[in-house]
């Protein structure tokens, strides 16, 4: 049974919706988040729909060309050459996502862990200060940007340690999810769909359990007639759930809709959280 996160209303003001020459069809609705399978997730994002995660579209090159089968950044999927800037039949553990997500086709380091966007006593956090998903109903080409990793500091020069020095890592988690934005006419204005995906339990010496490659990937974005779309991810918060001696480290991050008509606005923030033990929570905005 597919898990329903939210269900609510979305609250514009009283002016506004009193407003008697507003039509309906421009008026903000209902808003529901859900959990799909990744088979859903295809169907959502088949044939038809450009930019589409596992679709190889009529674009080539970047997310929306080479998709899943030619690397986590896409590329040409006539290219056989996997990495990070790669695609082909590298795939998603090939010569993508994780397996050159870091490393070129030909094996040599890319330099893509990103900057240090938080740090704690003990974690440091890198990646990008924010992440542009979705912009004006577009998704956004990912390969500009690094996923999100929490590290260790070494105990001894306390800087932090590289991506590469963990060990024991699990295969990537994914969750796909879809947005449904209603009007107040009861009408789909925005559906989105979309997929976090992350890696959890790497050690450092044999201790603690870190995250690395946290993402929000964009799949499809279909808008009506009259509204627009943007959509943002960031890091804002960072935790430990274990012991000094054991850390398990946690992040929370925001994901940001902003939902625009021609006579009405809309924004919320939902909260997603995920530790190094692999769990993950949604925590939805109103």
């Amino acid at each position: 049974m597919k898990k329903l996160l939210l269900l609510a209303t979305v609250a514009v003001s009283t002016s506004l919706m009193a407003a008697p020459n507003i039509p309906a069809s421009q008026q903000l609705g209902n808003i529901e988040i859900r959990e799909i399978s990744a088979d859903q997730f295809k169907a959502f994002n088949g044939a038809g729909i450009p930019a589409g995660l596992n679709n190889p579209g009529p674009i080539p090159g970047g997310f929306v060309g080479g998709g899943i089968n030619g690397g986590f950044t896409g590329g040409d999927p006539n290219q056989p050459q996997g990495g990070a800037q790669g695609g082909g039949q590298g795939g998603y553990n090939g010569g993508g996502y994780t397996g050159g997500g870091y490393y070129n086709g030909s094996g040599d380091r890319i330099e893509t862990a990103g900057r240090v966007i938080q740090t704690a006593r003990d974690f440091v956090a890198l990646g990008e200060a924010i992440y542009e998903l979705v912009q004006k109903g577009k998704p956004k080409n990912q390969t500009e940007y690094a996923p999100i990793s929490v590290v260790p500091r070494d105990p001894m020069t306390k800087e932090y340690v590289d991506v590469f020095d963990l060990e024991g890592f699990s295969m990537p988690v994914e969750k796909n999810y879809v947005a449904n934005i209603t009007n107040k006419a009861g009408a789909p204005a925005v559906t989105f769909t979309y997929k976090v995906m992350y890696s959890y339990g790497g050690s450092y010496n044999g201790a603690g359990k870190y995250l690395t490659n946290v993402i929000i990937i964009p799949g499809s974005v279909k808008t009506q007639y009259g509204w627009d779309f943007n959509a943002t991810m960031k890091l804002s918060g960072m935790m430990n759930h274990g012991t000094r001696a054991e850390p398990v480290a946690g992040i929370m991050v925001t994901l940001k809709y902003q939902m625009n008509s021609w006579s009405a606005a809309y924004e919320r923030n939902d909260t997603i959280h995920i530790t190094g033990n692999g769990e993950l929570k949604s925590f939805l905005g109103q």
